[in-house]
């Protein structure tokens, strides 16, 4: 029997950044294929998904090979287009900055659906937030990875080193932070609740040196070819409608399918009851997926977050600090504060 392939992660093709880089060093990347769950080249159809925990493991693997502390600084660095399919050739041909935002935010699960990125206009800032699909790893390889290739990219497309006026890790520091804040350019909080940026709204006006209306238009027609083959796929369901649940959670509302079910359709063109009609293909109702989402996100707050169990509780949609004590008792026997006290032993 075959295991089940992961549908959650990153993008094979972006996560072979990091076995590029071993190479690079002229060493063996068959540890860091292992910790990928890869071959040494791609061959099965359709893209292959690598679970952000593996991600994590591959990145410490070849910190270890490559004598490198700081080897999510320095694989985010090298990413380029390919590593995004079509879509990055789209995005690093788009006319301004605006543009392949609004591009990138549509079609973001083909590069990696696991973690999902929301922008939103406060003012004169654009800000960024990056939600957790489950029990994304706390890893400061990760996150410093997942980070610094997005703010690589964006100053590739600009044409001009961008600083950030404000970065998030969800994620200790490194040892010697010194070199990832002289790269990112500005203040950074570590062990954030959230990962994310603000940067001003004013670099979404900004012209791109590499814009190239014939390349864009072709590979826009290739990335919306994949887009609608991939919306199709059972897995892209889910992912959307978890990011979509975590994010009204989180801003202390509890989702209902109707009130979901325009953004939903606007993303991956199925209705509401197209939508439940897939669920129950999977033997599951919308509302168990809920549930399933608001469990992973309490019980990952309390074991990996210090947030005060008032804020834990908000962020998960539950009126009363009371709810959420019965509602872990319900999942796990314990209590929150029991949880907690056993992750920090």
């Amino acid at each position: 029997m075959h295991d089940t392939p992961p549908t959650l992660g990153f993008n094979s093709n972006y996560a072979r950044l990091v076995v590029d880089h071993v190479r690079a060093c002229d060493l063996d990347p068959q540890p860091v294929l292992s910790a990928l769950g890869l071959p040494e080249s791609d061959s099965e159809p359709g893209p292959q998904w690598v679970p952000c925990a593996r991600l994590a493991e591959a990145l410490h693997r070849a910190a270890a090979l490559c004598k490198d502390p700081h080897i999510g600084l320095s694989v985010g660095q090298q990413v380029r287009p390919a590593n995004m399919g079509s879509l990055g050739y789209a995005l690093i041909s788009c006319r301004r900055l605006e543009d392949g935002l609004a591009q990138y935010e549509r079609m973001q699960s083909l590069v990696c659906t696991e973690i999902q990125a929301e922008h939103r206009l406060k003012g004169e800032w654009l800000e960024n937030r990056l939600t957790g699909m489950g029990d994304v790893p706390r890893d400061t390889h990760l996150w410093t990875f997942a980070m610094v290739s997005r703010l690589a990219f964006v100053r590739w497309v600009a044409g001009r080193r961008l600083a950030p006026s404000q970065t998030w890790l969800p994620c200790p520091p490194p040892l010697d932070p010194q070199p990832l804040l002289d790269y990112v350019g500005g203040p950074i909080d570590f062990d954030a609740p959230f990962g994310g940026e603000r940067v001003p709204a004013i670099w979404l006006q900004l012209p791109n040196p590499h814009a190239d209306a014939h390349l864009h238009q072709l590979m826009s027609a290739l990335t919306d070819q994949q887009w609608a083959q991939h919306r199709q796929d059972q897995a892209q369901l889910h992912a959307v409608l978890r990011q979509l649940i975590a994010q009204a959670l989180q801003q202390g509302t509890v989702p209902l399918l109707d009130k979901l079910g325009p953004e939903v359709e606007a993303r991956l063109g199925l209705s509401a009851r197209q939508i439940q009609r897939r669920l129950a293909d999977d033997g599951q109702s919308f509302k168990e997926l809920m549930e399933q989402v608001r469990r992973e996100q309490v019980l990952h707050d309390l074991r990996h977050t210090p947030l005060p169990l008032q804020e834990v509780a908000q962020r998960a949609a539950y009126s009363e600090l009371s709810a959420l004590y019965r509602a872990v008792k319900r999942w796990t026997g314990l209590t929150p504060v029991a949880i907690r006290q056993a992750a920090a032993r």
